[in-house]
C-alpha cells in the first residue's frame, strides 16, 4: 500500500523534476447535448501543464454545436459522434480509441481541480516503485446548491471497497490495458465504476493513493434522480464481485442512505442572517 501526500510531491519536485518515466495520459469525456460542460471540461484539460495527454470525446449523437465545437479544437483530440447504449458503453468505445498508458473519464461538466493535476498524477506513477495499477485521488465535492466545497480524499481500497469506491470517479487513473480485458459490464448503467474498481482489486490490480484534490466533482445528477438503483447496484455488486457476506451488504445499505442524506442537506442553501 502506498499513499502519497501533496507535500511529498512537491518536495519530489524540489529534487527534480520528473525521471525518466513520463506516463501519457487518455482523457475521455462523455457528452450528450451539453456544449457548456464540454467546453468547460477542455478548457480544464487545456490548462494542464503536463503536455503527454489526448483528449477522447464520445458524443451520443448530439450533432449540431457539439460538433463544430469538436471539428474546431486544436491538440491531441479524437472523437466520434454516434448514438450508443448509455454512458458506460460510450466509455468503453472510448478505451478502445486511447493511445495513452493510463485513462481517466472527464465527462462533460467535470474538471481538474487545478493546471498541476495531471503533473501531480504524474510524479505519483513515476515515484512508485511498482507500476500501478490503478491510482485513487482526491477529489473537491461542490454542491451547487449551497455553494460548500468538501475535500474527499482516497480511501484505501481494501477498507472501504466493501462499501463503495476509494476515490471519485474522476479522480481515478486506470492502466489502459487493463480496461482492454476488463471493461465496464452495461447491466449496471449507474454504478458501472464501482463494477469496475471492485472487479479489478479483486483480480490484484496494485493499487497507489495520491492525497491530493485532482478534479472537482459537482454532486447531484443523474444518480439522485434514481435513487432505487443508487442502492440495489451497489447491493448486486457486492454480493456477486466481491462475496460480500449479507451483514456486510445490509450495514452498506444503511451506510449509503445517511451519506445520501447528508449529501442532500450540504446541498440545501445556505441561509445568512442580515
Amino acid at each position: 500500500m502506498r499513499v502519497i501526500s501533496n507535500s511529498m510531491l512537491l518536495a519530489k519536485n524540489q529534487m527534480r523534476r520528473y525521471n525518466d518515466y513520463q506516463p501519457s495520459f487518455s482523457v475521455i469525456t462523455v457528452v450528450l447535448r451539453d456544449l457548456d460542460g464540454l467546453k468547460r471540461t477542455y478548457a480544464s484539460l487545456a490548462s494542464q501543464h503536463y503536455a503527454h495527454w489526448e483528449w477522447i470525446v464520445c458524443d451520443g449523437g448530439s450533432g449540431g454545436e457539439i460538433t463544430r465545437f469538436l471539428q474546431e479544437v486544436t491538440g491531441p483530440v479524437h472523437w466520434v459522434s454516434e448514438k450508443d447504449a448509455g454512458i458506460y458503453d460510450a466509455m468503453n468505445h472510448g478505451v478502445s480509441m486511447c493511445s495513452g498508458d493510463y485513462v481517466v473519464f472527464m465527462n462533460a461538466g467535470d474538471i481538474f481541480h487545478d493546471s498541476e493535476a495531471l503533473a501531480k498524477v504524474a510524479e505519483a506513477l513515476s515515484a512508485d516503485d511498482q507500476v500501478a495499477d490503478i491510482l485513487f485521488g482526491g477529489a473537491m465535492l461542490s454542491f451547487p446548491g449551497s455553494g460548500r466545497m468538501v475535500y474527499r480524499p482516497p480511501r484505501i481500497a481494501e477498507d472501504s471497497l466493501w462499501h463503495g469506491l476509494p476515490a471519485n470517479h474522476q479522480a481515478t487513473f486506470y492502466r489502459k490495458s487493463l480496461l482492454d480485458k476488463t471493461p465496464y459490464d452495461l447491466q449496471y448503467s449507474l454504478c458501472g465504476d464501482y463494477y469496475l474498481a471492485a472487479t479489478l482489486m479483486q483480480k490484484g490490480a496494485h493499487a497507489i493513493y495520491l492525497d491530493a484534490p485532482l478534479a472537482t466533482f459537482e454532486v447531484g445528477g443523474q444518480s439522485y434522480k434514481k435513487l432505487g438503483q443508487l442502492f440495489v447496484e451497489p447491493y448486486r455488486i457486492q454480493r456477486d464481485v466481491l462475496g460480500s457476506p449479507l451483514h456486510y451488504r445490509l450495514a452498506s445499505v444503511a451506510k449509503r442512505f445517511v451519506s445520501t442524506l447528508g449529501f442532500v442537506l450540504l446541498s440545501q442553501p445556505v441561509f445568512r442572517k442580515k
